[in-house]
């Protein structure tokens, strides 16, 4: 997945260990790994990322240790039996409208916040070593949270003492990032570990195809004649295959020479991944922590510069008692290279479908005017994905 400006890249791929099925021999086995993200896999020259779970479907005797290898700014929950990732995305929805807070945002979209508690881990006190296991009993959540303030030092691992049945996982970030787990009576054999890998690698293969495929689509501004002689162009922010388990976290096309007096749009397809397009560089400005009041107020950084929600307080414990999405600064004319204009969040209907938020949390395009703008070179970013930059060149018109 693309991984927030505020958490570290993580590095290489945990490799599967063997599953010995039988009940006996359980204690002493190397528990199945899954591997949530694959940034090896990731083509070279490529700001790509895989909202997907390697692989996808497992099955495990009752009685089993497994384990998360978790690669990027994902969680791995595990949901009740009967419970699909589809009604925990919208139980547990990471994204919610600030209710108490009135009016729009500069961009014009409503006030939406990061809600925190659906990100943390569930229990508390397991999962990752030196802490034992997490148990999950097929009867309520058990998730890794995410790690605000880096890679996580090792594993998410979960003892299953759940009944016989499938039971499935999900990430509460990304929508369609899904799988299952079936849960074996406690003498059959579960997914050996040649299985497991040729799983891996037949998914590996299907998402970098699909990810060529989804940049090769994208990789062309489509132009629109207007009457006055100008030209709009519509570009992609960020794109994904069709199931949105790999994600092309790249503005393309990646350099777009347009004359001035001409207009960009930018739409943004993907169903799990929000953007920015923000000019000219870095302004921090979309993730915004904030105490509650009236009316709200800039949450204490605890570190400078701060590199996470964890590092910022309002008088107690750290983080903030929000985490809201700014609505950009409204400015959608660029004149000079120094022009500061930012969309604030840009997402797919579907994503905010997923989380059950109204249309009018996010904007579906944003569209920047290069009205008198001076020749020369335009640089922009997404706020939210490092590496993913863009540059609109601008030649006088006529």
């Amino acid at each position: 997945m693309g991984i927030p400006r505020w958490t570290s890249l993580l590095a290489g791929l945990a490799l599967a260990a063997p599953l010995i099925g039988q009940a006996q021999a359980l204690a002493s086995s190397a528990p199945l790994t899954i591997t949530a993200d694959m940034p090896s896999a990731v083509p070279a020259g490529r700001n790509w990322g895989f909202n997907d779970f390697f692989p996808r479907t497992i099955s495990v005797p009752t009685g089993a240790t497994i384990q998360f290898a978790i690669e990027g700014f994902h969680t791995a929950t595990l949901l009740p039996a009967g419970v699909t990732a589809t009604a925990d995305e919208q139980a547990a929805s990471l994204f919610k409208t600030d209710t108490d807070d009135g009016g729009t945002n500069p961009n014009g979209t409503t006030h939406s916040q990061f809600f925190v508690p659906a990100a943390l881990p569930v229990p508390f006190g397991c999962g990752s070593a030196p802490l034992p296991p997490c148990t999950f009993d097929g009867t309520s959540v058990v998730s890794s949270g995410v790690s605000f303030a880096g890679p996580p030092a090792g594993p998410f691992a979960v003892h299953v003492t759940a009944s016989p049945g499938t039971y499935q996982f999900h990430c509460r970030i990304h929508p369609r990032m899904h799988g299952s787990l079936n849960v074996l009576s406690s003498t059959a054999e579960g997914t050996t570990s040649a299985e497991l890998a040729s799983a891996v690698a037949t998914q590996v293969r299907a998402d970098v195809a699909a990810g060529h495929v989804a940049e090769a689509h994208a990789a062309n501004a489509s132009p629109r004649h207007n009457a006055d002689g100008s030209i709009t162009w519509t570009m992609t922010a960020g794109t994904s295959g069709a199931d949105g388990h790999v994600v092309i976290l790249e503005m393309l096309p990646r350099n777009l020479h347009i004359r001035s007096g001409d207009s960009v749009v930018w739409r943004s397809p993907t169903p799990n991944e929000p953007h920015t397009v923000t000019f000219p560089h870095e302004l921090f400005s979309d993730i915004v922590p904030l105490c509650e009041g009236t009316p709200d107020t800039p949450a204490i950084p605890l570190h400078n510069p701060p590199q996470s929600p964890a590092d910022f307080t309002c008088g107690g414990p750290p983080f903030p008692d929000e985490i809201e999405f700014g609505g950009g600064n409204g400015v959608d004319t660029v004149s000079s290279p120094s022009t500061v204009s930012d969309s604030g969040i840009i997402s797919s209907q579907a994503e905010l479908d997923s989380f059950g938020m109204p249309a009018t949390a996010t904007l579906r395009t944003w569209t920047v005017h290069f009205t008198g703008a001076s020749a020369g070179s335009y640089t922009y970013l997404c706020q939210i994905h490092p590496g993913m930059t863009g540059k609109i060149t601008v030649v006088p018109s006529g």
